[in-house]
């Protein structure tokens, strides 16, 4: 089957997972798969998979835009548009070309399929929409292609430090998001497969495994919780590190810390905080208050020490004051976290937020966010400085490496010696470090492959807004 396919990918970890999955799926059947920096050309472009966000407007924006301009270049490609964007408004996004077919999220794990249905049914004959609306049109068995935890890739095309997904869906009903409208409730990987995903990972010499979920904190496989599956992953495997992807402040407890604090659990931690005023985060429907939000990093650095700590922030949410503003200021300085993923407030249909009043200007949350922005800049390269002269243990990246949002968006490309940090242009590799830093890694040998790990001495920091590094680093 000579098939082009490329894929994008919007939103969470859990799509990212789940699209190299659908990859895999295709590679098997014999597909060409079509590397997404290349989708801009668009020739080779058959059928674009975009697996879509619905956490906030700009995000389901950013999916119309990348539909029509695919459609644009290359009109005779069918759009699969999947994800949850896809699940709350699939009429929407096929209303902007008729070859624009939507798969909703719930029905996502289907597409696993349709590589090998194409590749026995269709075989390039015929024009492909057709063959995309009979398959999905097809009847299947209750629960077929619903299966939350169906996508298990065994290679990963986009990431040298495989995501392993161990949850899904969220019991919370904060007033302003709608993944939990697209998710549904929270599921949970039994503790034995998870286990088992995590040692083939470990087999594939894979030195590390970022856990994901929507929400960790809500893991649960009987009367465990996820302080026993990150205790379990950690006896059944040998050598593999365990990243936690988030997780939610007011779970940091006892637990929690006691696995937390082990050697193979990065010392790296993102906190879902949202607002650092109290009233704030009482019409958001969160949890807990700020004072938590302060012992819980109080804690983490007590069993972690100088962890990489991010957290997100929601700026301009209804009702939000100058004081509020100012409190979740001074959180952020008091956590002093190395990043912060700060975005203005989207109201989201369907959710209780959607009408509150009054309404931040879209000027003044703007503002707030490059505020908050500049913090994040500056904590950042503070962290990195803090970290010059230690010795770290880092993964291998793949040769190009697009940041993810505790990473601030910067793109670097491997070898290139095309982002200036002050030295001519020489090979190198890019590196995460156990604690998260993105390295420029001088004079690795070539032989080192991604996904491995080594130990590298931090040389100096990094404007990681000019250079998509954080540090200069060189092997021991």
């Amino acid at each position: 089957m000579r098939l082009g396919v490329a894929f994008q990918t919007l939103g969470c970890k859990l799509n990212q997972l789940e699209t190299d999955a659908l990859v895999d799926s295709f590679k098997e059947a014999g597909a060409s798969i079509v590397p997404s920096r290349l989708a801009e050309g668009g020739s080779d472009i058959d059928l674009f998979v975009l697996n879509t966000c619905t956490v906030t407007g700009k995000a389901e924006q950013k999916a119309r835009r990348a539909a029509r301009a695919v459609l644009a270049r290359r009109p005779y490609a069918v759009v699969i548009a999947t994800g949850c964007y896809a699940q709350l408004d699939p009429g929407g996004l096929e209303a902007l070309g008729e070859r624009i077919v939507a798969v909703p999220g719930n029905d996502k794990a289907a597409i696993l399929g349709l590589s090998r249905w194409l590749a026995e049914r269709w075989q390039g004959h015929g024009d492909l929409l057709d063959a995309v609306r009979e398959w999905k049109a097809e009847p299947r068995s209750p629960g077929e292609g619903a299966d939350r935890f169906a996508f298990n890739p065994e290679s990963f095309a986009f990431h040298s430090r495989p995501s392993l997904k161990v949850q899904d869906g969220c019991d919370n009903r904060c007033s302003y998001c709608r993944v939990c409208l697209a998710r549904g409730s929270s599921r949970s990987l039994p503790i034995s497969e998870a286990v088992s995903r995590a040692r083939g990972l470990e087999a594939s010499l894979r030195a590390e495994a970022v856990l994901t979920g929507v929400n960790l904190s809500q893991y649960r496989d009987g009367k465990a919780g996820f302080p026993g599956l990150l205790a379990a992953l950690l006896e059944g495997t040998e050598a593999m590190a365990f990243r936690i992807s988030s997780y939610e402040p007011d779970r940091v407890d006892e637990d929690f810390l006691s696995v937390f604090a082990l050697d193979r659990v990065r010392p790296h931690a993102h906190l879902p905080v949202q607002s650092g005023a109290d009233p704030v985060l009482a019409k958001m429907g969160r949890g807990y208050r700020r004072d938590k939000v302060l012992g819980a990093v109080e804690a983490l650095r007590r069993v972690k020490g100088d962890l990489f700590l991010a957290a997100d922030i929601i700026a301009g949410f209804p009702g939000e004051t100058d004081e509020d503003f100012a409190a979740t200021l001074d959180l952020c300085r008091r956590a002093d976290f190395a990043w912060i993923h700060a975005f203005p407030f989207s109201p989201r249909p369907g959710t209780r937020a959607y009408e509150l009043k009054p309404r931040v200007p879209e000027r003044v949350a703007g503002e707030r966010v490059a505020e908050l922005g500049e913090l994040a800049r500056s904590g950042r390269r503070a962290y990195a400085e803090r970290w010059t002269g230690a010795e770290v243990e880092a993964v291998i990246e793949s040769g190009d490496f697009q940041a993810d949002e505790d990473a601030g968006g910067a793109v670097a490309e491997e070898g290139r010696g095309s982002r200036s940090t002050g030295d001519a242009p020489a090979a190198f590799r890019i590196g995460t470090s156990a604690n998260y830093l993105k390295l420029r890694i001088e004079e690795v040998p070539p032989s080192l492959r991604p996904g491995c790990a080594l130990r590298c001495r931090i040389i100096r920091a990094l404007p990681f807004d000019e250079t998509g590094f954080d540090a200069l680093a060189r092997l021991v």
